[in-house]
């Protein structure tokens, strides 16, 4: 072989990955089990009214600005500081109970994204629902790559449209008619250990094979945690954490 081939094939390795791990569905008859809180730890931050763009049009001003907070904040606890909006999963997970591919939404509705964080599986599909009588579109980037998962315009209400999402990935959503303020977060995962926590903070993760872990919480504005959680043959363990706000 040429040194000018050598070179083309040594470069294409370079960029191949070495292994390519897809994930094993197996029957976990003896799974256990991953429950916990995620706390905050300060102040939250106050609900906020929109910045409204100086050329947003007069039509959707109007119906955007009212009472009603239009920025959802950051930090959303209840009286016992328990963190709603935080993803939780298992870190590279491999092989485990069978992916249920669930549909995810996402709904435009009083010039807002709901819900505010999910996580699906890699795979599945997001429908997407305009509630409101003016146009918003719906466009999940992939934060790390940068790349669009979709990007569709409902200029109607009552409109629906469902979209695959074929990678894994943190994708922040943003509407591109001049609703600046709309924001919402996708996790899609490769396996199907993963949830969000409730209003009150807490979460729960079943049918784990027996092993070692990484437990992970992220929250958009207080970042990611970690810890290695241990779970044995049909085993419930407990895993808390503690985030603090970074206002």
């Amino acid at each position: 072989m040429k040194p000018l081939q050598m070179m083309a094939v040594a470069l294409m390795l370079a960029v191949i990955p070495s292994t390519v791990v897809a994930y094993e569905t197996i029957v976990v008859t003896d799974g256990g089990k991953i429950s916990g809180k995620v706390t905050l730890k300060g102040e939250a931050d106050a609900p906020k009214k929109a910045d409204f763009p100086a050329d947003l049009n007069a039509e959707d001003a109007h119906f955007c600005h009212g009472a009603r907070p239009l920025v959802t904040p950051f930090y959303i606890v209840d009286d016992k500081k328990g963190l709603k909006n935080v993803a939780v999963w298992l870190e590279g997970v491999t092989k485990g109970k069978k992916r249920e591919k669930k549909m995810g939404s996402m709904v435009n509705k009083d010039c807002r994204f709901l819900p505010h964080v999910q996580t699906i599986d890699r795979g599945a599909s997001v429908l997407v629902e305009n509630h409101d009588p003016i146009l918003h579109t719906t466009h999940p980037i992939f934060v790390k790559s940068k790349v669009t998962a979709f990007n569709i315009g409902m200029p109607r209400k009552g409109q629906k449209s469902k979209k695959k999402i074929r990678q894994a990935g943190v994708m922040k959503v943003q509407c591109d008619s001049g609703h600046t303020w709309m924001r919402s977060w996708i996790h899609s995962f490769k396996h199907p250990y993963h949830t969000v926590t409730e209003s009150n903070g807490t979460f729960v993760i079943d049918g784990i094979p027996p092993g070692k872990y990484t437990l992970k919480v992220w929250h958009e504005s207080a970042g990611v945690l970690s810890k290695e959680v241990q779970v044995g043959p049909s085993a419930a363990v407990e895993a808390n954490f503690t985030m603090e706000a970074m206002n």
